[in-house]
């Protein structure tokens, strides 16, 4: 970038500047939060200037584009014309070529480069998708509503989103074989898909008959947590950090500035601790005497221990609270709407303990993956009347079992239910993976519908929060309906909905951008990166702290919205 284009580039970044402070300000007067934490300070420091920051490379590289380039002039001077004096006047010294052409020409320098546009322009989006989070759920400039209780709307609109999603039904293109393995990639996809959409109805609807369904439908989840992450460190063998580092910023990056913005606990979110914890476990398993998990014997021997470690953590409170004690400033959690629990860390500990098994069981599943196979392929190749009984007595004795659990656990009420609910989980979701995988053509095809929703899961269940619901203020929950349009309960539904999907997709998108810009596959360049990231961070922080020093005498006492402490 040449002299100018710099030029261009600091002044419209400084000149944003006043732009964003004018439309903090604005929403600030808004908010119904009076006076913010340090965190929150230090965010929008850090927002403001990313957004200055893409603004000028923006105007910067633009008029860099508008500059003439630089085109070499021909010798029309025979060499031969002049003496040796004037010749050596006329030959440039040396570099000077370079640096006229270098000052010329389009081509990047070290400052910043055109490769730097769509991680600047992903950061400036994500800082906006921000802005649009706290706009929606701390202030008065989005009215809220009371969510309508209708069994039959609820039961009503999952019906047309199962329609829809039959309607996208599609086979897998992934594979060529006449063969189709079971729990392809498109098919847990779709599973994470349609439980992710009943999961957020029924917070929207407030649908409590259907809990301990969702509770299954979150042990599914980490089950498979616990099944994806041993697929992928046993096949591939890969325990590098940069693999580590990756899914590490997948589950925590979009959750870590939404916590810092609307000053909520991680806890909050508990899906994302959870999910971390438990990746940890699997990570940690497998990475221990990797050179030996060919063996299966030794893997067995792995998952034993940690079955054993488990039970003993969650077996005993007193070696629980010893654990986790030390992380209770990330893993404490002061419900506003229940202040009965004195204990920080009773919401992790009832969170991580309805699933504390169901992961290891996921782990357990794909070790046997292989073996089943096998078996499934056996199956295939049966003569037509032998497959159909072969298929129809697995059936049987699943269905069996199933009904079973459901006859004497599913339809508890939800304290009792949940008492069982660790021990017992891994029975429906052993029936749903045999039933959706015992015939080859259902392993072909999935509902694309459901597959696409199920690779922002982690993003719906966040934004629903706040872009979606509203929620009681500071730590609290999605109690109310966000309304655009009063009195028109579907049009409403509908335009929200709308954008509450585009956000999500949207922030899937810019975090994985984000993510291959800030994560080097390089390890050395990987620990000077996450030493910058700390140290950023921290000057934010320290900013966000001076700022808040500097307000605190001027500012009221702290007020939130109703429900919050």
């Amino acid at each position: 970038m040449g002299s100018l284009p710099l030029l261009v580039c600091i002044s419209v970044a400084l000149a944003a500047l006043p732009c964003y402070y004018a439309a903090v300000s604005f929403i600030a007067s808004t908010s119904e939060v009076v006076q913010h934490t340090p965190a929150q300070l230090g965010a929008a420091l850090f927002y403001g200037a990313v957004l200055a920051v893409w603004l000028g490379v923006e105007a910067g590289l633009f008029s860099q584009r508008l500059q003439p380039k630089y085109e070499p002039v021909e010798d029309v001077t025979s060499s031969d014309e002049l003496d040796s004096e004037d010749a050596r006047a006329l030959q440039p010294a040396s570099g000077a070529d370079d640096g006229i052409a270098n000052s010329n020409k389009h081509a990047p320098d070290a400052f910043v480069s055109r490769s730097h546009l769509p991680a600047l322009r992903a950061a400036a989006e994500f800082v906006l998708i921000m802005g649009y989070i706290y706009l929606c759920d701390r202030t008065t400039l989005i009215p809220k509503g009371p969510k309508e209780l209708s069994k039959e709307r609820f039961w009503a609109l999952n019906l047309l989103i199962l329609l829809a999603g039959i309607i996208s039904m599609r086979p897998s293109s992934t594979q060529v074989d006449t063969h189709f393995k079971p729990m392809q990639r498109d098919q847990t996809e779709e599973w994470k898909g349609w439980m992710q959409i009943m999961f957020i109805l029924y917070h929207y609807f407030a649908e409590a008959e259907i809990y301990n369904a969702i509770r299954l439908y979150i042990a599914a989840y980490v089950f498979l947590t616990g099944f994806g992450n041993f697929s992928y460190y046993y096949i591939k063998q890969d325990f590098t950090l940069v693999r580590f580092a990756q899914m590490m910023w997948r589950l925590n990056f979009f959750v870590f500035f939404v916590c810092a913005t609307m000053n909520n606990e991680y806890m909050l979110y508990y899906i994302c601790p959870m999910h971390t914890f438990f990746t940890w476990g699997v990570y940690v398993t497998l990475w221990a005497g990797n050179q030996l998990n060919s063996s299966n014997a030794f893997l067995l021997f792995k998952m034993g221990v940690l079955m054993v470690i488990t039970l003993v953590l969650y077996g005993f409170k007193s070696v629980f609270d010893g654990v986790f004690g030390p992380a209770v400033a990330l893993l404490g959690f002061h419900d506003p709407l229940h202040p009965e629990f004195s204990d920080a860390l009773h919401e992790w500990y009832f969170r991580s303990h309805l699933d504390h098994l169901v992961w290891i069981f996921g782990m357990l599943c794909a070790f046997c993956f292989p073996w089943a196979d096998r078996q499934l392929q056996r199956i295939d190749e049966l003569p037509t009347t032998l497959r159909f009984a072969a298929k129809a007595g697995v059936a049987a004795a699943v269905l069996l079992l199933g009904s079973h659990w459901y006859v004497n656990t599913f339809v508890l009420p939800k304290r009792e239910y949940n008492k069982f609910h660790p021990y017992t989980s891994w029975i429906p979701i052993l029936c749903y993976l045999v039933l959706r995988n015992l015939s080859n053509s259902m392993r072909r095809y999935s509902m694309h519908l459901f597959s696409w929703c199920g690779k922002v899961t982690l993003e719906t269940y966040i934004l629903q929060f706040h872009i979606w619901m509203k929620t009681t203020g500071i730590n609290g929950s999605p109690k109310h309906l966000m309304v655009w349009v009063p009195g028109f309960y579907w049009l409403n539904f509908a335009l929200t909905s709308a954008v509450f999907l585009f956000v999500s997709y949207r922030v899937f998108q810019v975090t994985v951008v984000l993510r291959d810009a800030c994560i080097s596959k390089d390890p050395a360049s990987l620990g000077r990166g996450t030493v910058a990231m700390v140290v950023i961070i921290g000057l934010f922080y320290a900013a966000g702290m001076a700022l808040h020093s500097m307000l605190a005498p001027s500012s009221p006492p702290l007020s939130t919205t109703s429900g919050a402490t």
